[in-house]
C-alpha cells in the first residue's frame, strides 16, 4: 500500500503516469483485509482450542478421581473457576501470543523497508522503541499481580452470590437479606476495586506508549520535510524525494502499531498467567491415578475398618485409629462435629481418600489401596443436587437407561409418590432451579428414590436430615430404617435420635482437627 501510493503520487508531482501504482496499493489494501480477517479466525480458533482443551482436561480429572476433589471453595466460585478462569486463556492463544510476535516480527519488517527509503528515519525509529522495553516490562509484572488479585474477587463474589442464591428461603424467612445484601455488596465492591486497578494499570500503559509513538512519528515527519525543502541543518549523506517522504510517513505508523497493541494485549497475558497458575496448583494437589471400581457386589456386605488412618492425596493424616463394623440390615452411625471427617471417613469407600496404615476389609477380604466401592454405593448427601427438568428425570440421574415402571416403583418405596398424589402432574412435576418450590423432605425422597433406583448394596448418607424440622427428619429416618433390610448403610449424622437408633456408633469427635479436602 505505501509503495504504491507513493509511487503513484511521485509519479503526479514528476509528471510521470504512474496510475498503475494505485492498483498496487488497492491490492494491498484488500490483501491486508483478507489477512486480518483470515487471522481472526484463526486466532479465535486456537484461542477457542486452548480453552476447551483445559476444561476437559478438568473434567476428566473429575471424572477420574472423583468430585470431592472440588472441594474446598464454594460450588459458585467452582464453577466461576472452570468457566471463567480457563475463558481467560483463550486470550493467550488469541490474543497475547500472536501479538508478541507481531510486536517483534512486524517492526523488523517496516524497519527494512523505510531504511531503504531513508537510513536516518530508521535510525530514529530504532533509537525510539529502545525505551520501550522496560517500561513493558514494569507494565506486566504490575498487571500480573492486579489480575490475580482480580480473579480471586470474582471467585469470592460467584461462592458468595450461590450460596445465597441456594438459601434464598432461609434468608427471607429470617430476615436477613439486608445483611446478606451487604455482604454481597462488600464482595462486589472488592471486584470493583481489583478491575479499577487493573485499568488504570492499562490506560497509563497505553498513554505512555501513545506518547512516545507520537513524539517518534513527529521526529521523523519533522526530519523529512525540511529535507524536502532541503533546509535540514546538518548533513546527512542521503537525498529524500517525495516518494520515499510518503512512503516512510505511511510505514512509520506501521511501526508502532504491533507495539501499541500489544501493550494493551498484557491484561490478556496476565489474566492467562493468573488462571494457568492457579489451575496448574489445583490440578497437582489432584491424586495422580484414579481409584480402580471392583466389580459390583451382589448383596450387601460386612465393612470393617481395622485400625485405618487416612489423608487426603498429598497431606498428613487427618485420621487415625479408626476402628468400626457395619453389618447388613443395621445402620452404623458416624457421629462427631462438623469438620471432624465424618463425610471424609465416607468418601474412603469410594475411593477419594488414601489409606495409610490399617486395613478395610469387605466381607472379610482386604480392599486395597487404590481401589473403589463406588459401583455398588449409593451416596445421599445433606443437599441432593436437583436438575431443571421433571421430578422422573431427576430419580433417572441415578440410572438413564431404567424403565418408567422401575421409576415410579423408586418413587413409591421412598414415599414421594404418595406425597404427589395431590400434584395433578405427579413425577412429572417440573423442578426449577436448585430444586426450588420443593420441601426439603421433597428432595431428599428423590435422593432416596435414586438411590433405591440405583439398587446399590451399599448406601452411605451424608446428614441426610440435617435441612429438615423434626417431623420431616423422624419421617425420613423411618423411612432409611424400614429400607435397611438388604443394605448395608452408614449414615453421618449429628442427631442424637439417630445416633441411638443405630446398632453400631463411632464418635469422631476427639479424634482431629477440622478437616478440609
Amino acid at each position: 500500500m505505501a509503495y504504491g501510493i507513493g509511487l503513484s503520487v511521485g509519479g503526479v508531482i514528476q509528471d510521470i503516469d504512474r496510475s498503475g501504482f494505485l492498483l498496487l496499493a488497492l491490492f494491498g489494501a484488500a490483501l491486508r483485509t483478507l489477512s486480518v480477517w483470515g487471522a481472526e479466525e484463526l486466532l479465535n480458533r486456537a484461542g477457542h482450542r486452548m480453552k476447551m482443551a483445559a476444561r476437559k482436561d478438568i473434567l476428566n480429572k473429575v471424572s477420574d478421581v472423583g468430585a470431592v476433589w472440588l472441594s474446598g471453595d464454594a460450588a459458585g466460585a467452582r464453577v466461576t473457576q472452570i468457566i471463567d478462569r480457563t475463558e481467560k486463556l483463550s486470550g493467550y492463544a488469541s490474543n497475547w501470543k500472536p501479538g508478541m510476535y507481531m510486536a517483534v516480527l512486524g517492526p523488523i519488517i517496516v524497519l527494512i523497508a523505510v531504511a531503504f527509503q531513508s537510513w536516518l528515519s530508521a535510525a530514529l525509529l530504532t533509537l525510539s522503541v529502545l525505551v520501550l522495553p522496560p517500561f513493558i516490562w514494569l507494565t506486566a509484572s504490575k498487571t500480573a499481580a492486579e489480575a490475580r488479585a482480580q480473579q480471586s474477587a470474582l471467585d469470592g463474589l460467584s461462592g458468595a452470590f450461590q450460596a445465597r442464591a441456594a438459601q434464598a428461603g432461609i434468608i427471607r424467612a429470617f430476615r436477613a437479606i439486608g445483611r446478606e445484601s451487604e455482604t454481597l455488596g462488600r464482595a462486589s465492591d472488592t471486584l470493583r476495586v481489583r478491575t479499577m486497578a487493573i485499568l488504570r494499570i492499562a490506560f497509563l500503559s497505553t498513554a505512555v506508549l501513545e506518547f512516545f509513538a507520537s513524539i517518534s512519528i513527529a521526529l521523523v515527519a519533522v526530519y523529512i520535510g525540511f529535507k524536502l525543502l532541503g533546509v535540514f541543518p546538518f548533513a546527512t549523506f542521503e537525498q529524500i524525494t517525495l516518494t520515499e517522504g510518503l512512503i516512510v510517513l505511511i510505514l512509520a505508523p506501521e511501526f508502532f502499531a504491533p507495539i501499541r497493541k500489544l501493550s494493551s494485549l498484557h491484561h490478556d497475558r496476565s489474566d492467562a498467567s493468573a488462571a494457568a497458575d492457579f489451575f496448574a496448583d489445583w490440578i497437582e494437589k489432584a491424586p495422580n491415578k484414579p481409584a480402580i471400581s471392583l466389580p459390583t457386589l451382589t448383596e450387601a456386605p460386612d465393612i470393617s475398618f481395622e485400625n485405618v488412618s487416612i489423608a487426603w492425596p498429598g497431606h498428613k493424616p487427618f485420621l487415625a485409629g479408626i476402628s468400626l463394623s457395619a453389618r447388613p440390615g443395621e445402620i452404623t452411625a458416624i457421629a462427631g462435629r462438623s469438620g471432624s471427617g465424618k463425610s471424609s471417613l465416607l468418601y474412603t469407600l469410594l475411593g477419594q481418600t488414601q489409606i495409610i496404615s490399617g486395613g478395610i476389609r469387605i466381607n472379610g477380604a482386604s480392599l486395597e489401596a487404590g481401589t473403589s466401592l463406588k459401583e455398588s454405593i449409593a451416596y445421599v448427601s445433606q443437599t441432593p443436587w436437583l436438575m431443571e427438568g421433571t421430578i422422573r428425570a431427576n430419580i433417572a440421574l441415578a440410572r438413564p437407561d431404567a424403565t418408567t415402571s422401575e421409576i415410579e416403583d423408586a418413587a413409591k418405596h421412598s414415599g414421594l409418590l404418595s406425597i404427589l398424589q395431590s400434584d395433578r402432574e405427579g413425577l412429572d412435576t417440573e423442578v426449577r432451579r436448585m430444586g426450588a418450590g420443593l420441601s426439603g423432605g421433597q428432595r431428599q425422597r428423590i435422593a432416596i428414590a435414586r438411590a433405591l433406583l440405583r439398587n446399590a448394596p451399599i448406601w452411605l448418607l451424608d446428614e441426610p436430615t440435617s435441612h429438615l424440622d423434626p417431623d420431616a427428619e423422624a419421617e425420613i429416618f423411618r423411612l432409611i430404617q424400614s429400607l435397611a433390610a438388604d443394605r448395608t448403610i452408614l449414615i453421618a449424622t449429628h442427631s442424637s435420635t439417630q445416633i441411638s437408633a443405630a446398632a453400631n456408633r463411632l464418635d469422631l469427635s476427639a479424634r482431629t482437627e477440622e478437616i478440609t479436602p
